[in-house]
């Protein structure tokens, strides 16, 4: 028992590193795409603003949003500066909270108490799946919406229209593609590997719930129909 509690306690104070580093990881990314969306980085390095000058291309990402100018002499100026490594740093932090705390979960504790545990976790999960589900729908507008407006010039950099509007249902992705054969992802790619990461997370919490409490249910039989050997 006392290996239990202290299990027990070990993965509470993982979950608590893993809350404050979900948290500090979505205010860094919220940060780096304001600070990116009005940086308007590719028109101050085409402008010679920043940098050394001369012939650059850009380099875009959204896991954390930034924008930068990679030059032929090798500088690189990037909107969001040193908020990717803060966000980096956080998402190590947040995935090796994560794994520590799902492993004691699965292995350091057992008994009556892993199934309620494990069920929360499960729960948990499936609550945040549904919630990036529906923000990437939410995000890419109605399947019934005009392409036009569907894979805007705003969002997708192609001032074209586009020929159609294609929807995969898992992962939930929204892929606009034009005339000439070009294609837009309106989500991004690491939606797409949180939301299998999120259902696998799920998966094993709710079979370990389940393997959980048919373990304590078959002990609590067996302590039952054990004969009283005292007399």
């Amino acid at each position: 028992m006392p290996n239990i509690r202290a299990s027990q306690r070990d993965a509470d104070r993982l979950w608590g590193v893993f809350g404050a580093a979900l948290g500090a990881t979505f205010v860094v990314w919220t940060v780096s795409w304001l600070v990116t969306g009005i940086s308007e980085q590719d028109e101050r390095c085409a402008q010679g603003m920043i940098g050394p000058g001369g012939s650059f291309r850009l380099e875009e990402s959204s896991f954390p949003p930034d924008v930068s100018c990679v030059y032929e002499d090798g500088t690189t100026l990037s909107s969001a500066g040193a908020l990717v490594w803060i966000f980096w740093a956080a998402f190590v932090v947040l995935t090796v909270s994560g794994l520590g705390a799902l492993a004691l979960e699965l292995t350091g504790i057992r008994g009556a108490k892993a199934a309620p545990r494990l069920s929360k976790l499960a729960n948990t999960g499936a609550a945040a799946l549904a919630a990036v589900y529906a923000l990437a729908f939410f995000t890419t507008g109605s399947p019934k919406s005009d392409p036009l407006q569907t894979c805007s010039a705003f969002t997708t950099g192609i001032y074209e229209r586009a020929q159609s509007v294609h929807r995969t249902p898992f992962p939930a992705q929204t892929t606009c593609v034009y005339a000439d054969g070009t294609t837009y992802d309106l989500v991004p790619g690491w939606m797409g590997t949180l939301e299998w990461t999120l259902l696998a997370a799920t998966s094993v919490c709710a079979a370990g719930a389940v393997r959980a409490g048919r373990h304590a249910d078959a002990g609590a039989t067996s302590r039952v129909t054990e004969p009283d050997q005292s007399r």
